[in-house]
């Protein structure tokens, strides 16, 4: 899928593609905070499970867990 930040699916209602984008740029980047920002739920926007699955796997890489 050309459309989105790491291939997830676009869903009827889902996170915000741009602020979820933002924030893995800036996690990619060692410059978000530990905790992801409440994504606005939108229409057309990404799958919530996998948005989060993606952001705990992230996180627990970083913190070495």
């Amino acid at each position: 899928m050309a459309d989105g930040f790491q291939g997830f699916e676009i869903v009827r209602r889902g996170y915000d593609r741009a602020q979820v984008d933002a924030y893995l740029t800036r996690l990619a980047a060692g410059t978000a905070s530990e905790a992801p920002p409440p994504f606005d739920i939108v229409r057309r926007g990404y799958d919530r499970a996998q948005v989060d699955a993606r952001v705990a796997q992230l996180l627990d890489r970083g913190t070495g867990r």
